[in-house]
């Protein structure tokens, strides 16, 4: 091989590796769309989950304003989320709402009308989601607000389990900082949602590790189906919900533990919220 050749292979490896080691993006946030081209209408050709579907244009949806159970590992609920979803929309021509870009795995962060009916109302609706927002969203949500309250006084679907009992859903856990934790303590977070039907003031609840080590919740105000980022380190409280709220609990070294852990929150009065095992995150197909 000539030596101008082995040069451009070793910083073509390099160029690799340190692609490899960019932090992750995180999967529940806009991201610019790379220069793809964004559909308005499109033809539902199959689903992942109640929340994850397929575009002919080849493009994979992530549903905007509702987060449905997941089928890895199974929660409750997760197929018949997915079974109606597919029932909706499978093989009919659907409308795009859209968010102007895609989320970290790359699927398009979209609404999806479908026969003049917005189908994450329809989730709603039926118990099989509860309201998630991740802002900035001007969207009038008054129609998602009342569909989830209507199945949670019915307790239709996951309000029917103890794990929708409380006020708040832990819908992702990052126990895995990227690269040496100890560096980046703040890569380790929670994803937080209010699933109540009211605003939601996170002074006095606190959160702890499957040791019983726990540390108070920074104070906030949580709108209904919004979410807190809540960081192992330290940084300046963002309590301003027109943008995500990122809470931070002040620890100089990582909290949870790689290999196994659990996060378990309570209420001021030491009830437990929700609780969370952690697991290696893994993007839907």
């Amino acid at each position: 091989m000539k030596p101008g050749a082995v040069w451009l292979l070793l910083a073509g490896l390099v160029a690799g590796l340190a692609f490899a080691a960019e932090p992750s993006i995180d999967p529940d946030e806009l991201v610019l769309s790379g220069g793809k081209s964004i559909p308005t209408e499109a033809t539902v050709v199959s689903v992942y989950d109640g929340d994850t579907l397929t575009l002919d244009t080849r493009d994979k949806v992530r549903l905007r304003w509702v987060n449905t159970p997941e089928l890895k590992p199974p929660e409750e609920y997760g197929s018949e989320a997915r079974d109606l979803t597919a029932a909706l929309v499978v093989q009919k021509r659907v409308s795009l709402l859209t968010s102007g870009g895609r989320d970290g795995y790359g699927r398009l962060l979209s609404g999806v009308v479908v026969e003049g009916k917005n189908l994450s109302v329809s989730l709603l609706e039926a118990g099989l989601g509860h309201l998630f927002i991740i802002p900035p969203d001007d969207t009038d949500l008054s129609a998602f607000r009342s569909a989830q309250s209507r199945a949670r006084a019915a307790r239709r679907g996951i309000w029917s389990t103890i794990r929708y009992a409380g006020v708040l859903h832990i819908t992702s856990f990052h126990a895995n900082a990227d690269g040496d934790d100890r560096e980046n303590v703040n890569g380790e977070y929670l994803r937080i949602c209010n699933i109540s039907d009211q605003p939601l003031d996170l002074a006095g609840f606190r959160i702890a590790d499957v040791s019983g080590r726990n540390w108070e919740i920074p104070a906030a105000i949580l709108p209904v189906g919004h979410t807190v980022k809540l960081h192992s380190g330290v940084g300046p409280q963002q309590t301003d919900a027109g943008s995500q709220i990122e809470l931070y609990l002040g620890s100089r070294d990582p909290i949870w533990n790689n290999g196994a852990d659990r996060a378990t929150i309570y209420d001021r009065y030491g009830r437990v919220v929700d609780s969370r095992e952690h697991q290696v995150d893994k993007p839907n197909p």
